[in-house]
């Protein structure tokens, strides 16, 4: 069954599906009683960069089928080989090599003894964020895509190559603009890797594809409506489907229901308002769409286990 298949946050990391990370450089994660705290997220703050062996040795090289609620990720090979599984398909991958792997894929691994290379997961969020400019670039990416960076004579020289070694250095760099710098290495590389991808094929999507597609324009009306407190009905008719499917897809890409998206957009909102600014609760609750602070501080409670003023107080 398909909610059997394990959910991680990286590889072996099991993670309850979360908030997108704020732009501040916190990450709102749900710790076990329900209720949502800012941590500080590791540098840099919008996405992870580690090598293969770092983690993979750690499940004796073998990472078995699962899959992410919202993460990105890229998988660039530079020495041994990987046998990598997609749902019912099987490739073999070799230095020089690099795949993508979209949110919700199901996916498994496993990696010869002499395994070297890089793993950079990015959340689903900052992936549109970063390439917002570019949305066709960012449908083709819905899709696992396969680039081989290797010359004719099996040299290892390209553009991938030389971006990913950019992003290597930068990463474990404290130069000045750091997180600018790699922000737009980063645009760069899922550029190239973008433009691997025939016009006409992109049009052709798997099932998951188009229900990640669903899922990305249904991200896109609540990052526009959110405040509104539009129903599922709209988002479902915006998005041409019905309100179970909506909630199907919702909990297939992203862990939770559809629902719960748009409360936690809400929530996230509220949250960073609370810690980063001075303005009354009754004007949050005014700002977010509800019809009163009382209905907004009841929302709040329930969903962060503290009142609005008792956050703000905590997080001072």
């Amino acid at each position: 069954m398909r909610n059997k298949i394990p959910i991680y946050k990286l590889y072996g990391e099991r993670d309850a599906a979360t908030s997108p990370p704020a732009r501040n450089g916190y990450d709102l994660d749900t710790n076990t009683n329900g209720a949502s705290d800012p941590q500080p997220v590791t540098e840099p703050e919008f996405f992870h960069l580690e090598s293969i062996p770092e983690r993979s040795r750690l499940h004796d090289l073998h990472i078995k089928p699962h899959r992410h609620t919202n993460l990105f990720q890229l998988l660039y090979i530079t020495r041994g080989q990987a046998e990598i599984s997609f749902d019912d398909q099987h490739l073999t991958m070799q230095a020089g090599q690099l795949i993508t792997v979209p949110p919700g894929t199901v996916h498994g691994f496993k990696f010869s003894d002499d395994i070297d290379g890089w793993v950079i997961s990015l959340t689903d969020y900052h992936l549109q964020e970063i390439l917002s400019p570019a949305p066709k670039l960012l449908a083709r990416l819905d899709q696992a895509i396969c680039v081989d960076t290797r010359s004719s004579s099996g040299d290892v020289n390209s553009p991938a190559d030389f971006l990913i070694s950019q992003l290597v250095t930068e990463y474990y760099s404290h130069n000045t603009g750091r997180l600018f710098a790699l922000r737009h290495i980063l645009g760069l590389l899922l550029l190239g890797i973008g433009r691997t991808v025939p016009q006409d094929q992109s049009a052709r999507l798997s099932r998951q594809e188009q229900k990640t597609e669903k899922f990305r324009k249904f991200q896109t009306l609540v990052e526009t409506f959110y405040k509104q407190h539009k129903s599922l009905e709209f988002y479902a008719r915006e998005i041409g489907v019905t309100t179970t499917q909506l909630n199907r897809i919702a909990k297939d890409i992203y862990g939770m229901t559809a629902s719960e998206v748009v409360q936690n957009r809400l929530m996230l909102e509220a949250k960073r308002t609370l810690i980063y600014t001075d303005i009354a609760i009754q004007q949050i609750a005014d700002e977010l769409g509800f019809r009163d602070a009382g209905y907004f501080s009841r929302f709040f409670t329930k969903k962060a286990g503290v009142s609005p003023a008792r956050f703000r107080t905590d997080q001072r």
